[in-house]
């Protein structure tokens, strides 16, 4: 089976909260092991707080936003980085263990590892 990971043509519905700004497409990379799906997002500035996954009907939704907020007892005399929401909608043509999703943000990178069920898994053949 040919199993991938692609952008979906059409985009799930929005939360109902408001972002500050229009959601931005983070950056990304899919890498396919043998056993797995591995996921690469660019989020600088987001804590792990903020970040929302969610997989639903084959689609992994990535949702995270980077808070810009000054002490109080700041005065702004330059300002380019603002709250920034992120996000991402990849559908997944292979059947992926739900139960053993993993995540982890480091560094500003998030990392998603989306195992695959064994009968979506290459099986390996001996010849005798």
């Amino acid at each position: 089976m040919n199993a991938t990971c692609t952008a979906p043509s059409s985009t799930p519905a929005s939360s109902s909260a408001a972002p500050m700004e229009s959601p931005q497409k983070p950056r990304y990379s899919v890498a396919r092991r043998e056993d797995a799906f591995v996921i690469r997002v660019d989020m600088p500035g987001v804590a792990k707080s903020s970040v929302n996954l969610e997989f639903q009907d084959d689609v992994l939704s990535i949702r995270g936003e980077r808070v810009s907020e000054l002490p109080t007892t700041w005065k702004t005399l330059h300002q380019e980085l603002s709250a920034q929401p992120y996000q991402l909608h990849l559908r997944i043509n292979a059947q992926v263990d739900e139960e053993k999703l993993n995540a982890s943000l480091e560094d500003g990178v998030l990392t998603l590892t989306l195992p695959l069920k064994p009968s979506t898994q290459p099986r390996r053949i001996e010849v005798n």
